[in-house]
C-alpha cells in the first residue's frame, strides 16, 4: 500500500483544482474551502482528501473519453463529407450546376467548421493528457 501524508494524500500530492476555465465546475475547489474551515478528525480528513482526488481523477477520465467520442464523431463527419465532395476533383471536366456549386460551396463551410471544432478538442484533449 503507498504511504500518505497526513492530508491522506501521497506524500508531496496536492489535490488539483478543477477549474471552472477547465471545463468543470469549480465544486472540487469550494469543497476545499469549506473543508479548510471545518475542525474535523485527520481520519475524515484523509477519506475526504482521497475521495476528492478519486473524483478529480474521473472528472477528467470522463473528459478525456467524452473528448475522443467528440473527435471520432467529427472524424466521420470528415470523411464522409469529403467523399460527397468528389465532383471538385473533375471540376474542370465536369459541368456542375450552379446549385450544385453552392451546395459543394456549403458543404466546405460545413467541413470547415467541423474540422476546426475537432481541433479545439484535439487540443483541449492534449492539455487535459498533459496535466496527468
Amino acid at each position: 500500500m503507498e504511504e500518505r501524508g497526513p492530508s491522506g494524500l501521497r506524500p508531496g500530492q496536492q489535490p488539483g483544482k478543477v477549474r471552472a476555465s477547465d471545463g468543470a465546475p469549480d465544486l472540487i475547489e469550494q469543497i476545499h474551502r469549506e473543508l479548510e474551515r471545518l475542525d474535523m478528525p485527520c481520519a475524515c480528513k484523509d477519506q475526504l482528501d482521497q475521495t476528492i482526488v478519486a473524483i478529480e481523477v474521473w472528472q477528467r477520465l470522463k473528459l478525456r473519453k467524452d473528448l475522443a467520442s467528440a473527435i471520432e464523431a467529427d472524424y466521420g463527419q470528415l470523411l464522409s463529407g469529403l467523399s460527397f465532395l468528389g465532383d471538385l476533383a473533375r471540376i474542370g471536366g465536369n459541368t456542375l450546376s450552379p446549385d450544385e456549386m453552392q451546395d459543394h460551396a456549403e458543404s466546405l463551410k460545413f467541413l470547415a467548421d467541423t474540422a476546426d471544432r475537432c481541433a479545439r478538442r484535439l487540443n483541449e484533449l492534449s492539455r487535459v493528457t498533459g496535466q496527468e
